[in-house]
């Protein structure tokens, strides 16, 4: 038998509807609907189902540690990822550097031999080249004055305009703060993906950055309060859109 016909089996035992179960427990309806089909999705994690499940043997009269242990039996928590660890002890290990030439030094030592063979090519020229440079009589040598160019008035240089940076598309900052028994909380974009989804338990917080229309449905909007940019606000429906500008539009906007 599983887990979610264990349930159905209690509450019936106990004489009890799904309205009168959710009512001593304060689940929503369809969610216990849907944990008697098996559906636990819908809770939010291991950890909620489990307190869920808690919370209805104590009303219907029943072990709630069977219960969680059948639970557990099909619903196993999840393994770590060993490949991810060993991904990152590979990335911590020290990589090594090709040793790179001492261009200075080699720089250096070649300009030292350039001086030494310039210093003794200066003091071993022959001394019948002195004689003959010595005797020979410069010629006169006639310059003829170039003309000067014809200077020419320079273009003044054009500068091109700075092209203006388009403006960075405006941010919305949401805040949802759950209080007494939370909510089921749907956020998504204009397309219609989601940013969030999920069951909001008592006293958590989802905050949501995006730039461009944020779509919001509350299923118990009596338990959240919503801020927007940092101001607290109230919503006209459970349904409601909030705009880049931050302001709030109803879906018949």
């Amino acid at each position: 038998m599983s887990i979610g016909s264990e349930l159905t089996a209690a509450r019936e035992r106990a004489d009890m509807t799904i309205e009168q179960l959710s009512t001593s427990t304060r689940i929503r309806s369809g969610l216990l609907a849907a944990m008697e089909a098996d559906d636990f999705s819908r809770c939010g994690g291991n950890f909620y189902a489990r307190g869920h499940i808690r919370a209805i043997a104590r009303v219907v009269k029943a072990d709630p540690e069977a219960l969680l242990a059948k639970f557990d039996e099909s619903h196993p928590a999840p393994q770590p990822d060993r490949v991810r660890r060993e991904e990152r002890a590979s990335d911590k290990r020290p990589t090594l550097h090709s040793a790179r030439p001492r261009w200075g030094l080699v720089l250096g030592a070649i300009l030292v031999g350039l001086m030494g063979w310039g210093i003794m090519r200066l003091f071993t020229l022959p001394s019948d080249v002195e004689a003959n440079a010595s005797k020979t009589t410069p010629t006169a040598a006639v310059t003829t004055p170039a003309p000067k160019p014809t200077t020419k008035p320079s273009a003044k240089p054009t500068i091109p305009a700075t092209p203006k940076k388009p403006a960075a598309p405006l941010r919305t900052k949401l805040s949802l703060t759950a209080r007494g028994d939370g909510s089921y909380v749907t956020i998504r974009n204009s397309k219609g993906l989601k940013l969030f989804q999920g069951v909001l338990g008592p006293g958590s917080t989802q905050t949501i950055n995006y730039a461009g229309e944020i779509r919001v449905t509350l299923e118990s909007g009596g338990n959240i309060t919503v801020y927007i940019n940092n101001t607290k606000v109230t919503p006209p429906a459970k349904r409601f859109t909030i705009l880049p500008t931050g302001k709030i539009a109803t879906p018949e906007d």
